[in-house]
């Protein structure tokens, strides 16, 4: 990381390094970018994270075939850079210490409007 480079961008950068794409989501217009969508076919799981501004992000671990309706096997709510940070540091799905039991997706876990 660069002394000007936010923690945020190295997170993202390490995400983009690590296989992720991504999606902006715009508002009805096309005209603004509403929310930042990446995500990840890793095996026989996605993994996701969504952010709206640099304080405001949650990532998630699905099974495949949950996708993107299905509740997640694993989800984190913070910051970009930290929740980057705890998807990356997953172990690989069916590895020990992998999240393997589905968790259902509190009422409040903020989702862009695309992927409702």
């Amino acid at each position: 990381m660069t002394r000007e480079e936010k923690p945020h961008i190295a997170a993202i950068k390490r995400s983009v390094e690590a296989g992720f794409r991504f999606l902006h989501l715009c508002d009805g217009d096309g005209d603004a970018v509403t929310a930042i969508h990446a995500e990840r076919k890793h095996g026989d799981v996605v993994e996701t994270y969504a952010f709206q501004d640099m304080t405001e992000a949650v990532a998630a671990r699905f099974r495949a075939g949950a996708y993107p309706s299905g509740d997640p096997v694993w989800q984190e709510h913070g910051t970009v850079a930290d929740v980057i940070a705890a998807l990356l540091e997953l172990p690989p799905h069916g590895a020990p210490g992998a999240p393997t039991t589905t968790r259902r997706a509190p009422s409040s876990l903020w989702l862009p409007s695309g992927l409702r």
